[in-house]
């Protein structure tokens, strides 16, 4: 879906409003992103996992240890 939105002067900032169709909740952050033309670029903010006890831990690590004990079975 694509949509056309305009921006307008909300106090002393330049506000953009999101269509409802984007099903965005109130309070979302967002990280914003310049381009050298001028576009922007709104992406979802993440809790930065380095700061959590959460072990991190990438699926494709969890895939190669899969494939390896799959292929330590075969030679057993």
């Amino acid at each position: 879906m694509m949509f056309n939105v305009k921006a307008r002067k909300v106090g002393n900032s330049i506000s953009i409003s999101i269509p409802k169709q984007y099903q965005v909740e109130a309070g979302s952050e967002y990280v914003v992103y310049k381009t050298k033309n001028g576009g922007l670029i709104f992406t979802s903010k993440i809790e930065n996992p380095f700061l959590s006890d959460e072990p991190f831990q990438k699926d494709e690590d969890e895939e190669w240890q899969t494939i390896a004990k799959e292929e330590i079975g075969k030679n057993v």
